[in-house]
Order: C-alpha cells, then sequence, then structure tokens
C-alpha cells in the first residue's frame, strides 16, 4: 500500500483525460451549427457602374439614349427622364413615397418596353435601408419587371 507521502506527490503516475463529455458537446454541436447554414442566404444584386465620359463618347448612339434618372434625397424622390417632365415625391414624415414612384415607373415601362437600365442618385446621408427600398420599387411592382440595371451614384448635397 502506498504511504501518504507517495499519494500527496502523486507518485501513481499521470491520470486518463475523460473526454466524453467533450466528444459528447461535439456530437451535439456540430450537427446544430451545420443545420444553421442551410437556412442563411444572401441576396446579391448585380450593379452596372455608370461609363466613364471616354467610353460613354466612343459608344454614342447617333440618337439620344433613353435617360431615366431617380434622385433620392433627404426632402424626397425626384424622377427625370428622356420625355418626362420633372416628378417630385415629398417625403411624408420618416417614409418616402414608393407607391407613386412605382405607379409612374410602371407608366414609364409602358411607354419605353425595350428599356430597363435606370440611374439612382443618394445624398451620402440617405439611410441604406431606404436606398434598398427604392430600389426594389424601381426594380419590379406586382411581379412585373421594371427597370432592373440599376446604377447607383452619389448626388452633391445643395
Amino acid at each position: 500500500m502506498p504511504s501518504r507521502r507517495m499519494r500527496r506527490r502523486g507518485g501513481f503516475g499521470p491520470t486518463e483525460l475523460n473526454i466524453t463529455p467533450f466528444m459528447n458537446l461535439m456530437v451535439v454541436l456540430i450537427p446544430f451549427l451545420l443545420s444553421g447554414i442551410v437556412f442563411s442566404r444572401l441576396a446579391v444584386l448585380e450593379m452596372k457602374l455608370p461609363a466613364s465620359q471616354n467610353e460613354a463618347a466612343a459608344s454614342k448612339p447617333a440618337k439620344d439614349p433613353f435617360r431615366l434618372v431617380v434622385t433620392l434625397r433627404k426632402q424626397g424622390l425626384t424622377v427625370l427622364g428622356t420625355g418626362i417632365d420633372r416628378v417630385q415625391f415629398p417625403r411624408k414624415q420618416s417614409l418616402y413615397e414608393l407607391e407613386g414612384l412605382s405607379d409612374l415607373l410602371v407608366k414609364v415601362k409602358a411607354r419605353h418596353p425595350k428599356e430597363s437600365a435606370l440611374i439612382l442618385l443618394s445624398e451620402p446621408e440617405i439611410p441604406y435601408e431606404a436606398l434598398i427600398a427604392v430600389m426594389d420599387a424601381c426594380r419590379e411592382k406586382a411581379g412585373e419587371l421594371l427597370f432592373p440595371d440599376i446604377s447607383i451614384g452619389e448626388v452633391k448635397v445643395l
């Protein structure tokens, strides 16, 4: 029988490490984490940047191209384009008039069915959520594809 001195000094040799609880944790945790990956999705939108002046001059068609510009400011939305008078949608409290914008774009799309490009200009202080909401309103309404090719730019604050 070992003496008390040997027991205090650890004279019995190394003890085994019990990894069973850790393995049980991994068996439960790994499938849980893998199942969570399936439900996370990222939405990716392809964006087109406006052409530089040199590229625009080189590829300029004979007639004036169709151009549709939506400007997003703190005060509201402004729509201006080829053959379209300036239309303004003032901001009501913290909401932009997206329904009116979509209705106007449906009318523009009816006059120009082959066009799909739109330029969206925004002030730097505009929240990201508002920019995305305006992009969604310009892209489609009630399943009808309006202007999916959206170029984004910055407008100077006056």
